[in-house]
């Protein structure tokens, strides 16, 4: 593993012998040197705000595709004890569109019961970005853990009509991993979290590759 301070050296020594022998080539590697550098993390790492969902933030989130399947979280407990569902089942079948403000998560089960969450557009995301101090430095710093999330007043039909309410809350979160420079392709996973006095369950899945 180098250290940041290898890296530098190692950056200058690279430069030098460019300028002995190319010097049409100094002015691309310097370029390319800084925008990998832009990216680069440090041990340590930890980013946490709450930030504008303005529109390049809005575009990558929007550019997430969800697998077809969605889980639902029930720990030591069971499916049937899960409130503001009804018939609830541990998997359905999911498909998700972005539809001008709003995402909308149509699920179905195996018995044919459906239902829809519907999570709004709100005005800012909350970010988390952070070295969990457990992946290997590989010339570039860390590997951190990431997290975008969305969260607005619950909307829904269908299964989830009975957990519609006011303060109930819907919160998105797309989970993955990267360097400093976040993308949507540093996204792999997705959590929804129902909470409120009416009812408190979460699904999770996968994100896939837009074809």
């Amino acid at each position: 593993m180098i250290a940041p301070f290898g890296r530098g050296l190692g950056l200058a020594l690279a430069l030098y012998v460019l300028t002995q022998t190319s010097p049409a080539l100094v002015s691309s590697a310097f370029v390319s040197a800084a925008l990998a550098c832009a990216c680069c993390t440090n041990e340590g790492q930890r980013n946490v705000a709450t930030v504008a969902l303005d529109s390049g933030k809005r575009q990558e989130i929007e550019s997430l595709r969800f697998g077809g399947k969605a889980t639902l979280f029930v720990g030591e407990g069971d499916v049937e004890g899960k409130e503001g569902i009804t018939t609830p089942s541990g998997t359905y079948k999911l498909s998700a569109n972005w539809l001008e403000d709003r995402l909308v998560l149509s699920f179905r089960d195996a018995a044919g019961h459906t239902g829809t969450l519907v999570l709004a557009h709100p005005r800012t995301v909350s970010v988390f970005e952070v070295d969990p101090r457990d992946r290997p430095d590989r010339g570039h710093g860390p590997t951190l853990y990431k997290e975008l999330k969305l969260s607005a007043p619950a909307a829904g039909s269908g299964v989830f009509a009975p957990g519609i309410a006011p303060r109930q809350i819907l919160t998105l979160i797309f989970q993955g991993g990267g360097n400093s420079c976040t993308s949507a392709i540093d996204f792999t996973h997705w959590t929804l979290v129902m909470q409120g006095p009416k009812a408190n369950y979460t699904f999770y899945g996968d994100l896939v590759t837009a074809k």
